[in-house]
């Protein structure tokens, strides 16, 4: 039976891996996060990510629980779907457990792959509930480790 994960390597590039500085707050994260994912995408389009991401967390945060948040949007105009990671000592997302944050993967995709959408964020979602590939992201200390780590 395959696996119902995805290889996330063809999404994740290790010139998408951040750290947060201590006392960095939801809105900072976001917007460095957001830039680094939308670097080199047309001006629009990065508009219309900004905003649909901050659309999303006016409505409700996307700190799933367990230290993990995954913002994530469609848009019309790109060609490929990128994932980047934010690691962070502790960012307040009011996530759904009140924990604070230290994982943010950040997903954008093309707006006509809404499957491809759903299986890379089920992807994501599913092995950031390992507390295994929880620790190896937060113990990466180069970007190429916290890429591996969240591929394995």
């Amino acid at each position: 039976m395959p696996s119902p994960l995805l290889d996330l390597t063809p999404y994740l590039s290790a010139h998408r891996v951040l750290r947060f500085a201590a006392g960095t707050s939801k809105r900072s994260a976001l917007i460095d996060l957001a830039e680094l994912t939308t670097a080199g995408f047309p001006a629009q389009e990065r508009a219309a990510f900004f905003k649909a991401i901050f659309d999303r967390e006016d409505v409700a945060s996307t700190g799933i629980g367990r230290g993990v948040a995954i913002p994530h949007a469609r848009l019309n105009g790109i060609d490929a779907c990128r994932i980047s990671l934010g690691l962070a000592d502790g960012i307040d997302f009011g996530s759904r457990d009140g924990a604070p944050v230290q994982i943010v993967a950040m997903l954008v995709s093309r707006e006509r792959d809404h499957a491809e959408h759903l299986r890379i964020l089920a992807t994501v979602a599913m092995r950031l509930d390992r507390t295994d590939c929880r620790a190896a992201l937060l113990a990466a200390l180069e970007p190429q480790a916290a890429v591996m780590a969240l591929s394995a």
